[in-house]
């Protein structure tokens, strides 16, 4: 049976919303959820779900998640301008990865003017900085990109450097606004096809622009045929971006599809 996993981007509202910590807990439990993957670092920066009071949330939902048998991963968004700033990034999740007990690092390394600026260089040096973080930890790396790298200009040299140190592929298999499901998971596939890590899919789990899904229904239906593919393809993992944007009826797709 695959992992499933769930990104967070914002915990604070979610805890507030849910009510606790263990309500959170409780609920990605419900859900048949192995793992979260939480944001932890923007460029050389600590994202705020892990500063000031967050801390001792943030150290409060990994240890019961651990208690619940649930993995925590922590997710970076490098940006990786220049070769200092690239020694700046790792050292701020050398840091993280000190503090806090982490299941798993993920690089959340995208083409666009908010997020990756380096070149090559910067990448190939960017992933084995964090592949020395994550053999300093004794957990695994991962790369979580656009699923069809081809589709962006210049992006694929950075991306295959970046690869090349992963212990595991996340693509953002963002399918609300395509044909059907499948269609854009073959081509996520045919994408990703040249790398040799294992393939582990991102879904789609909010209403939206940019692949979210049409209606709250749509992503409940399109969830599960995802979920339904995966399986049938034997993939080891697979997960959803993103807890928060989630509607319930995708909750309700989660609580009764077994993962």
């Amino acid at each position: 049976m695959p992992k499933r996993s769930m990104y967070i981007w914002k915990l604070r509202p979610i805890i507030e919303a849910e009510g606790s910590v263990a309500r959170v807990v409780s609920k990605a439990r419900q859900a048949r959820i192995s793992a979260l993957w939480v944001k932890i670092a923007d460029g050389a920066s600590e994202y705020r779900n892990i500063t000031g009071s967050m801390a001792a949330r943030f150290t409060e939902l990994i240890d019961r998640c651990h208690a619940a048998n649930i993995e925590v991963w922590g997710w970076h968004v490098p940006h990786c301008a220049t070769m200092q700033r690239v020694q700046a990034e790792v050292s701020c999740i050398r840091n993280i990865s000190s503090a806090f007990a982490l299941d798993g690092l993920i690089m959340d390394a995208e083409h666009g003017s908010g997020f990756f600026q380096g070149g090559t260089a910067e990448a190939d040096r960017y992933a084995k900085g964090m592949k020395a973080v994550a053999a300093t930890i004794g957990k695994p790396l991962a790369v979580s990109s656009h699923d069809i790298p081809q589709n962006m200009a210049g992006w694929l040299p950075k991306f295959n450097e970046i690869a090349a140190e992963s212990d595991l592929n996340f693509p953002q298999v963002y399918y609300g606004g395509s044909p059907s499901v499948e269609h854009r998971l073959v081509r996520a596939e045919d994408g990703n096809s040249h790398l040799t890590v294992p393939f582990c899919p991102v879904g789609a789990a909010w209403i939206g622009d940019g692949g979210g899904c049409a209606s709250a229904t749509a992503c409940a239906e399109r969830g599960r045929e995802f979920i339904r593919l995966v399986k049938e393809r034997e993939y080891q993992e697979y997960s959803f971006w993103h807890w928060a944007g989630a509607p319930s009826a995708f909750w309700s797709m989660l609580n009764t599809t077994p993962a």
